[in-house]
């Protein structure tokens, strides 16, 4: 029979695989805090597909036995997949210039590293197919370069975009935590099935990420970190009243960490605009005009 714990052993491989491949790119890059954004905008974009692929189609499952409940199991291995396998690897190839060749060996490794998960049986498919990872991996490797090449134009639609993804997984990751520790669940009527938590919880980091970014989109001031903490106490109350949210945190302790993360949102909206610089809704407009004038020329 096998033992449950040697599933921890490929998930630590990888980990420290990647994890090189990681420090290796920040070495190299100068723009430390750019590449950040550029790290946490492929996790975020993961993070959104693994919302419908994972939470609500149930493509496959992870085995990692890390943790004993399964469902917290499953959404932990797929945090390693997806906050760190591949977009660590994404920002590798992004920061080292690697050309299409390199993607498509990218490729080509996590479909064999699924391979050996799979006849390990410390992941199952359901409906998901190998060939998928195969052909959408290299795509996402493009979509970094890409992603890169828009912040490094500074293009306001990109920054925003980032922004809100910096501040979505930030907070996916603290409801994770959260909710292991049994202080938060989400759900719907008497009792909330981890089942159900799991597709709210989504919901909920998005509308606070999508509200917290637009209150920074002007300056990093005591009025937008105002406004957040009014909106975090006012969905709170809301989630409550309609009893979608049981939490056991202490009053205290809960709103300590929430002033916490909005001076962390501030930091984040300074690293992707700058500190000094104020940025309007209708930049978004004035860049269109001024590249179709640029056209024109």
């Amino acid at each position: 029979m096998k033992n449950p714990k040697n599933n921890k052993v490929p998930f630590i491989i990888l980990f420290l695989i990647h994890t090189i491949l990681l420090g290796s790119a920040f070495y190299k890059y100068k723009k430390k805090k750019h590449l950040f954004t550029l790290l946490m905008a492929n996790i975020g974009l993961a993070y959104l597909l693994e919302f419908f692929v994972l939470n609500l189609f149930k493509a496959y499952k992870y085995k990692p036995r890390v943790l004993k409940n399964n469902f917290f199991d499953n959404i932990f291995g797929a945090i390693l997949s997806q906050a760190i396998f591949v977009p660590f690897t994404a920002v590798f190839i992004t920061a080292f210039k690697l050309g299409g060749g390199w993607k498509v060996l990218g490729g080509v490794y996590f479909t064999l590293v699924e391979i050996l998960f799979l006849r390990l049986k410390v992941y199952k498919h359901y409906w998901w197919k190998t060939v998928y990872t195969l052909v959408l991996i290299p795509i996402y490797f493009y979509i970094s370069d890409l992603w890169n090449f828009f912040l490094s134009k500074r293009n306001h639609l990109i920054r925003f975009i980032s922004l809100f993804l910096m501040i979505m997984v930030t907070e996916a990751n603290l409801l994770f935590l959260f909710a292991s520790s049994r202080k938060i669940r989400f759900g719907f009527g008497r009792y909330h099935s981890w089942t159900e938590h799991f597709i709210v919880v989504p919901i909920y980091a998005i509308s606070i990420s999508f509200f917290s970014t637009l209150s920074f989109l002007k300056e990093n001031n005591w009025s937008a970190k105002r406004r957040v903490l009014v909106m975090y106490i006012g969905l709170d109350f809301i989630f409550k009243k309609l009893r979608i949210a049981k939490e056991r945190f202490h009053i205290a302790d809960y709103y300590l960490i929430r002033i916490l993360m909005i001076f962390l949102y501030g930091k984040y909206r300074d690293w992707v605009y700058g500190e000094c610089k104020s940025v309007k809704l209708n930049d978004f407009q004035d860049e269109k005009v001024t590249q179709m004038v640029s056209n024109q020329k």
